[in-house]
């Protein structure tokens, strides 16, 4: 014990008397100078998800008792916010990326159902040609495909001859009424009598 003890009280002194020292040691796990711990990345993962501190702070592996003040002190952190909003950021661009490229595909899509032509998916004699040899735009405007096998004869020499096909389109009146909405092709007539009217209501008041 006499060897071991005065080392001790030497550390202990040296953090009394050293007051630069002190605010190193105080400071959170989560200090603004270090990279981000694992919990953190996991809070900030979480708060992405739903912007909620507190659950995120739960699911990142806080304690519930002190998950509301963790997710506060967490937001408070500059790493963590930088972070936070950084992803954010990276969310935002994403759904704007995603809703121009959706506005595309989906005129696209219409398109190919709109104008799909059955020929395209059939050979010679009208037997269904194969998936890999239909052209790309017939095969995405393909509701469904049922294969029923052909038999002869019954009971013990019943065998089975062959198959029948069968290949259903998505509807074509559907695809274009919307593509004719998107393009403003159809104008209601009970919308024009209802303007019309209204404009007559309101000479009315004028005169």
């Amino acid at each position: 014990m006499t060897s071991t003890t005065p080392p001790m009280l030497g550390v202990v002194a040296r953090k009394r008397t050293s007051p630069s020292s002190r605010p190193e040691e105080t400071h959170a796990p989560d200090d603004e100078s270090r990279e981000l711990t694992p919990k953190q990345r996991a809070f900030v993962r979480e708060y992405l998800k739903d912007s909620n501190s507190t659950q995120a702070a739960i699911r990142a592996g806080y304690s519930e008792a002190s998950a509301e003040s963790q997710g506060s002190r967490l937001l408070r952190n500059a790493k963590v916010l930088a972070a936070v909003e950084a992803g954010e950021a990276a969310l935002e661009e994403a759904v704007q990326d995603d809703v121009r490229v959706e506005v595309a595909d989906v005129l696209r899509e219409l398109k190919r159902l709109a104008f799909s032509d059955i020929g395209q998916g059939v050979g010679e004699g009208g037997a269904v040609l194969p998936l890999k040899d239909m052209p790309e735009d017939f095969r995405r405007a393909i509701s469904s495909i049922e294969v029923e096998a052909l038999y002869a004869g019954k009971g013990e020499e019943r065998v089975q001859v062959g198959t029948v096909t069968k290949l259903k389109l998505w509807s074509k009146d559907k695809s274009l009424e919307l593509l004719g909405k998107y393009l403003k092709l159809f104008i209601d007539k009970l919308e024009l009598t209802e303007v019309k009217k209204s404009h007559e209501e309101a000479l009315g008041e004028l005169e």
